[in-house]
């Protein structure tokens, strides 16, 4: 009725991406939102309910209300999280300006990684 499976056998370091001689343990993968991530909000061309209308770059400085639990609701994730702009911004309303403000996951997009010189 039930079958085993074959166990898969584990990874080699070297698939990681980093090199087992050296002492550097990151690990090579995509990008994925968190905190320390380089950030920008959407801006209105993109999607008109943004809060913020000219997409202020940043960077993650902490998870927001809802951010470890994962929440969905209509229209997407609830999962937020602050955001520290590079330069004190107003909302779409024109209050302001705020240096920092929790952001909806969904208007956040990782922004590009800049190239080494």
């Amino acid at each position: 009725m039930f079958t085993k499976r074959p166990r898969r056998p584990e990874p080699d370091p070297d698939s990681w991406g980093g090199d087992p001689s050296s002492d550097d343990d990151r690990r090579s993968g995509p990008a994925r939102m968190g905190v320390g991530a380089q950030v920008y909000v959407l801006d209105s061309d993109d999607d008109p309910a943004t809060p913020f209308s000219y997409g202020p770059t940043g960077i993650v400085v902490r998870a927001g209300g809802s951010a470890w639990q994962g929440v969905s609701a209509i229209g997407g994730s609830a999962r937020t999280w602050w955001v520290e702009f590079d330069s004190p911004q107003l909302d779409r309303d024109g209050d302001g300006p705020v240096q920092s403000a929790q952001v909806a996951e969904r208007f956040l997009r990782l922004a590009p990684p800049i190239a080494p010189r």
